[in-house]
């Protein structure tokens, strides 16, 4: 069943929070029509009465319609304001409010893009959730809602169906996330690879849940590792890097992630060199060089055991277009 996706515009929003979630949509479009394969999502750009919205830059935005009670939706995205505005004492549209409350009682996910956090905020319902929003402004919706709990974040952090970034990056790993939800794993590293602005060996991996804490030492860990996977990693190496003991490190990567820090280095890997295998026509030898394995048996071996495929058997998959 197409799954609808609602993304709201009002005044003073970034116009790029709202198009980069409907250019996101257009791949994932295009890609399924590729495969020969029905399009699973509808997307509606709303503004709470239907009528333009000027963005932050002075651009006019045109909905394709209002929030309505009666449409329901299963993602509700909200783009971020503009900080000027909210440092002058931006408040919500309280009809928006009410009805993210609606859509969110009825069973919608939420994903709010960095300062859009101040709308969940707004709801009075999520005190419990730990939100991600941009690292300038956490003072700011601290004191406009102090019973919230707002944090910086590289990524995004996810609770109880909510969503939240601290970067406009943050914003992709969320829809990649929701994608590989809803569409499974082999089409959100699909749709990673033609989002490229950089070599698909460099864009962040697709491991949902596992950035979704707080302990800045620990994502510094995974960060590193991210960058440096593809060379010998040690324990002793993520140690020194976190300046912590190796027990300590091992306890605290664990309690965050819910992974020990091998395991994590080889779900990196393994994400990385399925990226090589949709964008590139790089041998399976080649690409256990690229990620790290100069023992390619022991590159497949670890693949199978983290994506119930070898590498070949994952490249030539459906998703792939054969």
């Amino acid at each position: 069943m197409k799954k609808n996706i609602a993304v709201l515009a009002y005044d003073g929003c970034w116009g790029l929070g709202v198009f980069s979630v409907t250019d996101f949509f257009r791949i994932v479009a295009l890609l399924e029509k590729h495969l020969a394969r029905e399009q699973s999502y509808h997307v509606d750009v709303l503004s709470a009465d239907g009528e333009n919205v000027r963005s932050a830059s002075g651009n006019l935005i045109a909905p394709d319609g209002a929030i309505t009670s009666a449409a329901r939706y299963d993602v509700v995205v909200i783009p971020a304001i503009e900080g000027a505005r909210l440092s002058a004492g931006f408040e919500p549209d309280q009809r928006l409010v009410a009805w993210l409350i609606a859509q969110k009682s009825a069973g919608a996910r939420l994903l709010s893009f960095t300062t859009g956090a101040c709308f969940v905020a707004a709801t009075g319902r999520y005190d419990h959730v730990l939100m991600a929003t941009h690292w300038a402004f956490i003072r700011q919706l601290k004191k406009r809602y102090p019973t919230c709990q707002f944090v910086a974040h590289p990524s995004c952090l996810q609770a109880d169906g909510i969503w939240t970034t601290g970067s406009l990056t943050g914003g992709f790993d969320a829809l990649l996330e929701i994608l590989a939800q809803d569409m499974g794993d082999p089409f959100a590293q699909l749709c990673a690879t033609h989002l490229l602005v950089s070599a698909p060996a460099r864009i962040n991996p697709i491991l949902p849940g596992h950035r979704n804490h707080c302990d800045e030492a620990i994502l510094k860990v995974q960060e590193w590792i991210e960058t440096h996977y593809a060379r010998a990693i040690t324990i002793e190496d993520m140690g020194r890097e976190a300046g912590m003991a190796e027990r300590t490190l091992k306890r605290r990567f664990r309690l965050a992630t819910q992974l020990s820090p091998n395991v994590y280095v080889q779900k990196v890997r393994v994400d990385k060199a399925k990226k090589l295998l949709l964008a590139t026509d790089m041998s399976i030898k080649a690409i256990a060089y690229e990620v790290g394995y100069e023992n390619v048996s022991f590159f497949v071996r670890v693949f199978k055991t983290q994506a119930g495929q070898t590498p070949a058997q994952w490249r030539r998959s459906e998703v792939a277009g054969e």
